[in-house]
């Protein structure tokens, strides 16, 4: 039988996941949540059941087992108003001969409790009639079956009974880590399934994470995205494409405010452009990347700068000790400054983080300091390169100019195609060398006492590939 597949979505009232899911959950169906202990199954739950509250929508929550003191909890912790005017609870509960297991039972569970259960169930959905249907959880319900195909039957009755009834349901369930013929049965009879896991890493605090195993008959962001729980619920970081994102072109120069900086380059880096600024330990990349800070916040432009190898603190006294006026231009609010906790984020999150300011708070210029530092913080992470291509690319497509400081030490094995890079040098006095700029012309060194400085000659094989993802 064909299923009719609604064009209508609900909110799932978690930041990001509407992102993800393309506007949300297919209103009128059932939807599975499923993953380990700690994930954020009721969590995601709590937070669907309190859009539908805000949006003035009956809503029912359905505990297995227990009483609900989970859910009052956690919407205590959240500051969220279960207003009883649009939503009920209901607690299903399971003998204690089920619970004492079948050698105890006089009668086969399949003959009494699945269907005395079900019926209370769809009992108390008939009287509430509500819009969105939460029953947390699945895994417990499995207590009233024998196996799996009975555990199926009861699953499919369930669905029969809601069919038309127009709730969009959200059920909860716990699987392993390698799923079973019971999980994959079981998603199988859902609209939509989202996984949800937790990764714990070498270092660092757990990270969590999800994705759409599928939502039938529309479109969504496929692949892993992080999220993080909060007070007050999950945020969603959904991984970020570059193709779906197109700013207006940018065209002109970012100055720094240095007549010889400048003519190396030109005038100036081009806007929507991406430099690193590569070199040893003490050649000046920082202060380099605070040139242009300073003057493109003179200017009036928000710039955000992120500190990976040094505090915020540290940064604003060297800079004034430079005759920098950072701190003043932070004090204005014209430039983000921000420390990374290196343990804390996730490549998502500091994705997200950047988006921000770009989108939201029209960035023009973002500096990373350092890139190693960045690459550092993620040891675990794979495809970092990949990730970082797509970074960069968004930052172009969006004109937003962006200059990450890094030095010698190859880290990165691929690039991304299309940055610029300066290469900076501690030889008798500072050099500088144009690698290249494409469509520009190379204005060769500025400085240096001693003739036939080659900067590039002490990097490595890694270095080099990693140049040629640069523009400047």
């Amino acid at each position: 039988m064909e299923e009719n597949i609604s064009s209508e979505v609900v909110s799932t009232g978690v930041p990001g996941l509407d992102d993800i899911l393309h506007g949300g959950l297919t209103a009128g169906k059932m939807h599975l949540l499923s993953g380990g202990p700690g994930t954020g199954k009721t969590t995601i739950a709590l937070q669907f059941l309190a859009e539908g509250i805000k949006r003035g929508e009956q809503c029912l929550y359905i505990t297995v087992g227990s009483v609900g003191d989970e859910l009052v909890a956690l919407a205590k912790v959240g500051d969220i108003d279960l207003d009883p005017v649009f939503f009920a609870m209901y607690a299903a509960k399971i003998t204690e001969e089920i619970l004492q297991g079948p050698e105890q039972r006089i009668f086969h569970s399949a003959e009494t409790e699945p269907a005395a259960v079900l019926k209370d169930l769809v009992a108390e959905i008939q009287r509430v009639k509500p819009k969105r249907l939460v029953i947390d959880s699945l895994s417990d319900m499995r207590l009233l079956t024998e196996d799996y195909i009975m555990y199926r039957r009861l699953v499919l009755s369930l669905r029969q009974e809601l069919e038309g009834g127009g709730s969009t349901v959200l059920l909860t369930y716990n699987v392993n880590v390698e799923r079973t013929d019971v999980d994959m049965h079981l998603e199988t009879m859902c609209h939509g399934v989202i996984y949800l896991e937790q990764v714990v890493l070498g270092f660092g605090p757990t990270r969590r994470r999800l994705f759409v195993l599928k939502i039938r008959g529309r479109t969504y962001r496929s692949g892993w995205h992080d999220f993080r729980i909060v007070t007050g619920g999950i945020r969603v970081f959904p991984t970020l494409i570059a193709g779906e994102h197109r700013g207006k072109p940018q065209k002109g120069l970012i100055a720094s405010g240095d007549l010889q900086l400048d003519l190396l380059f030109g005038g100036g880096l081009d806007r929507g452009s991406v430099v690193a600024i590569i070199g040893s330990s003490g050649t000046g990349k920082t202060t380099v990347a605070s040139q242009y800070v300073v003057a493109a916040a003179n200017n009036s432009e928000h710039v955000a700068v992120y500190l990976f190898d040094e505090t915020e603190k540290s940064y604003r006294e060297r800079t004034g000790g430079m005759g920098l006026a950072v701190e003043e231009l932070v004090d204005k609010g014209v430039i983000a400054l921000s420390h990374v906790d290196i343990a804390e984020f996730s490549i998502g999150e500091f994705s997200a983080k950047l988006r921000q300011e770009v989108e939201e708070r029209d960035a023009r210029l973002l500096v990373i300091d350092t890139l190693s530092g960045y690459a550092n913080s993620m040891p675990d992470q794979d495809y970092l390169a990949i990730h970082l291509h797509e970074l960069l690319t968004y930052l172009s497509h969006m004109g937003c100019h962006y200059a990450p400081d890094r030095g010698t030490g190859g880290f990165l094995r691929q690039g991304a195609s299309r940055v610029e890079g300066c290469q900076l040098s501690r030889r008798y006095h500072l050099a500088a060398a144009l690698l290249r700029a494409p469509g520009r012309g190379q204005a060769g060194h500025l400085g240096g006492q001693k003739e036939g400085v080659r900067p590039r000659e002490n990097h490595t094989g890694a270095d080099h590939q990693w140049q040629r993802a640069f523009h400047w």
